[in-house]
């Protein structure tokens, strides 16, 4: 159930990531265009567009997807735990694809090291999980846990995009902290989600 849940999944994520790439592409075109006809020094925004538009787009599967789709898969024969497994591995899966564009602009605008590049591609299933863990009191039913979910992906946020920067930390100390916060998110995440209720 958990194999046909995962295709499932991934069509569905599939279509979805076509249709995010096509507007981000249309809507770069037309930037590239436009930023043509004017003189601007400084063009530090398309890298960095091209870096956290794949990201922002996971962040907010995470934290819409869980919302729509939990209880309709659970009401299908999955449990709570099964669902999040099948659509976390989905979403990584997804992000291979979503990676290819990030690596591009690392290599052409960045100094490129495979530290980095390990980093970015991790940031991605670790910006859904960020989205999920904002949600996930809301769906627990619970105030206390709502608000301790969304401060947590706050910091969480901040602590793989600001922090790193005014910090100056190197590649792999980012790193270290990007593989610490996926595997408490992947040890954390499972237990709570299995404790969401839904109404008969």
């Amino acid at each position: 159930m958990t194999k046909k849940a995962l295709k499932l999944m991934l069509s569905q994520q599939t279509k979805s990531t076509y249709w995010f790439i096509g507007i981000y592409a249309l809507v770069m075109a037309i930037l590239l265009i436009v930023f043509s006809f004017v003189t601007i020094d400084d063009t530090s925004w398309m890298p960095i567009s091209i870096v956290y538009a794949p990201k922002i787009y996971l962040l907010v599967m995470g934290i819409i997807y869980p919302l729509v789709a939990t209880k309709l898969y659970v009401s299908q024969g999955l449990t709570r735990k099964q669902f999040f497994w099948a659509y976390t591995v989905a979403i990584s899966i997804i992000s291979l694809f979503l990676f290819i564009p990030v690596l591009a602009s690392v290599i052409y605008y960045d100094n490129f090291s495979l530290t980095s590049a390990i980093t970015h591609y991790l940031q991605m299933p670790l910006f859904f999980l960020i989205g999920w863990t904002s949600v996930v009191g809301f769906q627990m039913r619970k105030w206390y846990m709502t608000i301790l979910g969304i401060l947590g992906a706050i910091a969480m946020f901040h602590t793989i995009t600001t922090i790193p920067r005014i910090l100056a930390l190197s590649d792999i100390a980012v790193l270290g902290s990007v593989l610490l916060l996926l595997a408490a998110l992947l040890l954390i995440l499972p237990r709570i989600i299995s404790q969401i209720p839904f109404k008969s």
